[in-house]
């Protein structure tokens, strides 16, 4: 992710606002709210960063479909993110707040890719095994990748644990090789 001071300043500026308001946790489902409309409304994106769309036109549109979506301290963040034309940033700045959020609670993020879909019972009893391992609170999401042929990838903040069976057989045929 791009981390430039702009990033950085406007997500920690949104961070200690929640914070002094007591809104941190509301301020976090906004931010879930926001990354979900730009993970899954293609056009979400394309009308932020849109040079042709007024910035006047942006806050209204923000305020019609977000206002009793969002906290009215999140709407008027908006609407300084689009004052200062620093809207094409919202994304990775929405990511950067969920990040300052999650170390501030003590939540660790893990993702676990199998070659298969995993029934639920299973994520259940997993979830509190990694949370007992890591002595943090787990925000778990899965993800199904056919390539890994079976075993399992286990993300865990920047640490990664590839024990798929796509990754033994690379590592096998590069001893092989060599």
């Amino acid at each position: 992710m791009n981390r430039g001071p702009i990033i950085i300043r406007y997500a920690q500026a949104y961070f200690n606002l929640g914070k002094e308001k007591s809104l941190l946790d509301q301020f976090y489902q906004d931010c879930q709210l926001l990354l979900g409309y730009c993970h899954e409304v293609k056009d979400f994106c394309v009308f932020l960063n849109s040079p042709v769309i007024k910035p006047s036109q942006k806050k209204g549109v923000f305020t019609n479909v977000f206002e009793k979506k969002l906290n009215p301290y999140t709407i008027r963040f908006l609407e300084l993110v689009i004052e200062r034309n620093r809207e094409n940033h919202l994304k990775n700045i929405l990511i950067c707040f969920e990040e300052l959020y999650k170390q501030e609670k003590g939540i660790k993020s893990v993702l676990l890719i199998t070659a298969v879909p995993l029934e639920d019972s299973f994520k259940k009893e997993l979830i509190p095994l990694l949370e007992k391992e890591l002595k943090a609170q787990v925000e778990m999401t899965t993800r199904v990748n056919k390539n890994i042929v079976g075993g399992l990838i286990l993300k865990v903040d920047d640490k990664l644990l590839d024990s798929s069976i796509a990754h033994q057989l690379k590592r096998l045929k590069k001893q092989i090789l060599s």
